[in-house]
């Protein structure tokens, strides 16, 4: 680092137009950097074999990282800024800021806890006090989950880490319980019947991820009782399919 502040002052040489086209460059060459900062973290967060935090929080970080680094490289080198002044100035100051920030603090802090302990991560089926749905993100202040009819609900982070987290089957599974007429009735061709009776239905709606297998698990007094469970690859479209599955399998259902 020394080496190349040296070697930018050199270029300067104490001409104002030279220390502006050469903080010109710096801001450029570190916008660059950035950006394929965020795509490699992106590539590798998507990447099964790769355990790392896929929430934007990480993402985030790294950006600050890399300007922080830019600008006190263009200040030092291009404008004669003493970097060290500065940041002794501000980590004083941070502390009288840090106390009227502290949810923030705490917010962020929580958030890289949550992202780097694994406890919730995007595409997560979760359910944090009245929020329950899929997470599409954790960022430095709140995670987003987002319910099967579309509403988004915005958890601080903190709340997360102090709440009990509640982690369900993978978004876009569906169990329906059903009750069949038992009395007599061959077990076996009623579940073929039903489960091929919901996927024909299930395919109109969406492509099925894990195909529909009925449970038997309880004799009642009026039948059957059964479960149906499937998983679509779109989680947006649950209701549509659990709406399609149900009235395909009603007429082979208990009535009365």
């Amino acid at each position: 680092m020394d080496d190349l502040e040296q070697q930018i002052r050199i270029f300067v040489g104490g001409d104002q137009v030279h220390a502006v086209l050469a903080a010109i460059l710096i801001i450029a060459i570190t916008a660059v950097i950035s950006h394929f900062v965020t795509k490699l973290l992106r590539k590798l967060g998507d990447n099964q074999r790769v355990r790392i935090p896929t929430g934007s929080i990480f993402i985030n970080i790294a950006r600050v990282i890399v300007w922080t680094i830019g600008i006190c490289l263009m200040s030092s080198s291009c404008f004669g800024v003493d970097v060290t002044g500065v940041v002794a100035a501000l980590g004083v100051g941070g502390i009288a800021l840090s106390l009227g920030l502290k949810d923030t603090i705490s917010n962020l802090i929580g958030g890289m806890q949550i992202s780097i302990l694994g406890i919730v991560q995007p595409g997560d089926n979760v359910k944090v006090g009245v929020a329950s749905g899929v997470v599409e993100d954790v960022s430095w202040r709140q995670t987003t989950v987002r319910d099967e009819s579309g509403n988004v609900f915005i958890v601080p982070n903190a709340v997360i880490n102090a709440s009990t987290v509640e982690k369900s089957a993978p978004a876009g599974t569906v169990a329906v319980a059903l009750v069949v007429d038992g009395n007599g009735a061959d077990l076996d061709e009623v579940a073929h019947r039903i489960e091929s009776s919901a996927k024909t239905a299930i395919e109109r709606v969406s492509v099925l991820d894990l195909e529909p297998f009925l449970l038997f698990d309880e004799i009642l007094e009026g039948g059957v009782h059964a479960k149906l469970v499937f998983r679509v690859t779109d989680a947006d479209k649950v209701r549509q399919a659990r709406d399609a599955a149900l009235r395909a399998v009603a007429p082979f259902t208990r009535q009365g």
